[in-house]
C-alpha cells in the first residue's frame, strides 16, 4: 500500500460501511448473530481508512467520519435499539417491498438526528420564520432554493477567503517554529493566547460553522430542487451563537446534534446495561458525558489520520476529553451558585451579564483546549484543509471578494434575515 491513499478508495469504504447495516437491518432478524459479526467486520472496513490523502479536503474527511459513524449507527439501529424489515411499513401499515425497505433503511442511516420521529435529537433548530410567513405548516419549495441557495454562494465565497488565510498563517506558523517562537519568552506567551482565543473565536464560532452548514446546505438544496427530499426535511444545523454561554449549551444547544442521538444510546447502553450504573446519579452523568467525548474523540483523530496528521501527533482525545473535566467544573460553580443564591423557580434566560460571564468562559476554555488540537495543522501546511475546491479569491483577488462578502452579508440579513 502506497502512504497516501486515493479520494475514490476512501469512498468505496465509506459507502461499503453505509451499505452494510440497512442490509443487515432488513436480511436479519431481531437478534441475529450475523448481527452482532458484522460490527467488527465494519470495524476492520475502517481500519482500512486510516491512511492519509495526499490533498486534504472536506470531502474526504466527510468520508472518514462516516466511517466510523457508520459503526456507531450500526450499534443503535441493530443491536441497541433494534430495526428489523418488518419495522419498514406505508401508511396503511402495509410491509413495504424489498426495495421499499431497503431504501426506507438507507434512510435511516441519513437520518442521524433523526428528524420526525419520536427520538428526534433534542434542541433541533427550528424553522426559519423567513419560511413561515407564508405557511406555518409547509416551507415552499422555491422560497426554500432561492434563500438557501444565495446563503450558500456567500458561504462559498467566505470558506475561500478563510482559507487563503489558514494556509498563510500555518506557513508563518511553520517558520516560526524553526526559529525561535519554539520557546517563547513572557512577551511572546502574551501574543500566543491573544492567537489561541482568536483562533478558538473564529474556528469555532465562524470557520466550523460555515464550513459544516455549507456542505449540509448544499446537499439539501441539490436534493430539494431534485425532488429527492422536502424543505423540511432539512432544519438548520445550528443555533444562535448567543445560545453559547455554557459549554454545555455549546455542544448541547449552539452545535450541531448530528452525533448526538447515536453517540448517548451507545453511552447510555454502557453505563445502565453493561456498567449498571444508578440512574440518575453523578458517576452515571459524567460516565456519559465521558464516552460521548470518548467516541468524538476517535471521529476526530480519524479525521486527523486522513487530513495527513499522525495519530500520534493528533490533540482530538485530549480535547474531547477534556470537557469532561469543564462540565464539571461548570456544574460544580453552578451549584455553589445555587446554594449561596437559591435557584430560580421557573425556568427562564439568565440575565445578559451572566451570559457575558459564561460565553468568556466557554471561549477561554475552548482557546485552552484548542491549543495543542489545533497545533498540527497550524504548523503544517501540507495538511491544511482544502475547504472549497476552486478558489475565487485566486481569480478575482482577494479585495473584491470581501467586498462581496460584506455586501453579502447585508443582503442577507436584511432580505433573507438570517441570524448569528
Amino acid at each position: 500500500m502506497t502512504e497516501y491513499q486515493t479520494v475514490s478508495r476512501l469512498s468505496f469504504l465509506t459507502a461499503t460501511q453505509t451499505l452494510i447495516p440497512p442490509v443487515v437491518v432488513i436480511a436479519t432478524p431481531k437478534g441475529s448473530i450475523l448481527r452482532y459479526v458484522s460490527i467488527p467486520c465494519m470495524i476492520w472496513v475502517w481500519s482500512l481508512m486510516l491512511y492519509p490523502v495526499e490533498k486534504p479536503s472536506y470531502l474526504a474527511v466527510t468520508f472518514a467520519a462516516g466511517g466510523w459513524m457508520h459503526i456507531i449507527t450500526a450499534l443503535d439501529v441493530l443491536l441497541i435499539n433494534p430495526k428489523c424489515a418488518g419495522d419498514f411499513v406505508d401508511a396503511d401499515g402495509k410491509i413495504q417491498s424489498h426495495f421499499s425497505r431497503l431504501r426506507s433503511a438507507i434512510g435511516l442511516m441519513g437520518n442521524p438526528r433523526k428528524l420526525n420521529t419520536p427520538r428526534e435529537a433534542k434542541n433541533t433548530p427550528p424553522v426559519p420564520k423567513y419560511y413561515t410567513k407564508s405557511s406555518p405548516t409547509t416551507i415552499p419549495r422555491g422560497r426554500f432554493l432561492i434563500r438557501e441557495s444565495a446563503i450558500a454562494a456567500w458561504q462559498y465565497l467566505a470558506l475561500d477567503v478563510l482559507a487563503l488565510q489558514a494556509a498563510k498563517s500555518a506557513l508563518e506558523k511553520k517558520e516560526k517554529a524553526t526559529v525561535h517562537y519554539s520557546q517563547p519568552t513572557d512577551n511572546l506567551w502574551v501574543e500566543v493566547w491573544i492567537e489561541n482565543v482568536i483562533a478558538a473565536l473564529v474556528a469555532w464560532f465562524v470557520l466550523s460553522r460555515i464550513l459544516i452548514s455549507f456542505y449540509y446546505r448544499l446537499l439539501s438544496t441539490i436534493s430539494v430542487a431534485l425532488g429527492l427530499s422536502s424543505p423540511e426535511s432539512f432544519p438548520p444545523l445550528f443555533n444562535k451563537m448567543t445560545d453559547a454561554y455554557t459549554l454545555r449549551n455549546f455542544w448541547g444547544k449552539f452545535w450541531h446534534q448530528i452525533l448526538r442521538v447515536d453517540f448517548t444510546a451507545v453511552s447510555n447502553f454502557v453505563t445502565c446495561k453493561v456498567l449498571s450504573l444508578p440512574k440518575p446519579s453523578i458517576l452515571e452523568r459524567y460516565t456519559n458525558v465521558f464516552l460521548v467525548f470518548f467516541l468524538s474523540g476517535i471521529l476526530h483523530i480519524t479525521n486527523d489520520v486522513v487530513m495527513n496528521v499522525p495519530i500520534r501527533d493528533s490533540g482530538a482525545m485530549t480535547f474531547f476529553l477534556s470537557f469532561t473535566i469543564g462540565y464539571m467544573i461548570e456544574d460544580g460553580v453552578q451549584a455553589v451558585w445555587k446554594q449561596l443564591y437559591g435557584s430560580q423557580k421557573a425556568p427562564q434566560e439568565p440575565e445578559l451579564w451572566k451570559k457575558a460571564i459564561g460565553f468568556i468562559w466557554v471561549v477561554a476554555f475552548l482557546a485552552i483546549a484548542s491549543a495543542g488540537y489545533f497545533r498540527p495543522s497550524q504548523t503544517r501546511p501540507e495538511s491544511q484543509l482544502a475547504f472549497v475546491p476552486w478558489s475565487v479569491t485566486e481569480i478575482i483577488g482577494l479585495d473584491v471578494v470581501v467586498g462581496m462578502i460584506a455586501f453579502g452579508a447585508v443582503v442577507l440579513r436584511v432580505v433573507f434575515e438570517c441570524e448569528i
